[in-house]
């Protein structure tokens, strides 16, 4: 049965509201239109009932998943800061490495989750692909939004002489970095179709993100209507088959 919104966000608040996962607990109470439109799109692919679901990075979507829906959710990420919040609700914690071909999950998923964590990781996406299809089931999907490289504000950002994006290097230990790379719709469907991934939609869209600041919120709505151009929208949301054997 499809959720809608009002229930979402009831769940939501139930369930995310008041921890902090691998964000402060105010970037939660600011993301539940991304966390929303993220969702809706994921209820409405083609699962199995109770489908098997590796969300990677903070969790926070792989809780909503398993509430509201009962889906058999695991949570991974590179380091542990989630893990008590996850296993507090039942759900188990995996450590993993996508820039790893050993440190990976040996079980089988029907869909995995890369909820703006792409751009984070800082080597071609088309490798980091391959080794996800590495534990997605035969016909599985993968799922990934992602800063659009060409949005409103890295135009502004580099009118202004602003730094887009952190340092491009490699992680120490299990650090979690910041954006080293941000793609265009374009370049994000090229390196699925690279991995030999069928895309089953793409698209630019405005996620709903309002600012952490006070100030951050007033730039928002006064750039807004920039939106109105695909391209200079502020996500990306995809997803991709691993084809049938």
């Amino acid at each position: 049965m499809i959720c809608n919104r009002a229930d979402f966000v009831k769940h939501y608040n139930d369930l995310i509201h008041g921890r902090e996962f691998v964000e402060y607990e105010s970037y939660y109470e600011n993301s539940v239109t991304r966390f929303w439109k993220a969702f809706d799109h994921i209820q409405r692919l083609d699962l199995p009932p109770s489908a098997r679901v590796l969300d990677i990075g903070g969790g926070i979507m792989g809780v909503l998943l398993a509430r509201i829906h009962g889906m058999q959710v695991t949570v991974g990420d590179v380091n542990r800061r989630a893990a008590e919040d996850i296993n507090g609700f039942g759900i188990p914690f995996v450590e993993l490495n996508l820039m790893s071909d050993t440190q990976l999950p040996q079980e089988q998923f029907d869909l995995v989750i890369l909820q703006e964590v792409i751009g984070h990781i800082p080597q071609p996406p088309y490798i980091v692909f391959g080794r996800i299809q590495g534990f997605l089931k035969s016909g599985g999907i993968l799922f990934l939004t992602t800063p659009n490289g060409s949005r409103f504000r890295n135009v502004l950002y580099l009118l202004a002489g602003k730094q887009v994006l952190d340092h491009f290097r490699y992680p120490e230990g299990t650090e979690s970095l910041g954006a080293q790379h941000e793609y265009t719709l374009g370049q994000m469907t090229w390196q699925l179709e690279r991995a030999g991934m069928q895309i089953l939609f793409a698209k630019q869209y405005t996620c709903g993100w309002a600012g952490a600041t006070l100030w951050a919120r007033l730039a928002h709505r006064l750039v807004a209507p920039a939106a109105l151009i695909p391209h200079l929208r502020n996500g990306l949301m995809l997803a991709a088959r691993k084809p049938a054997d």
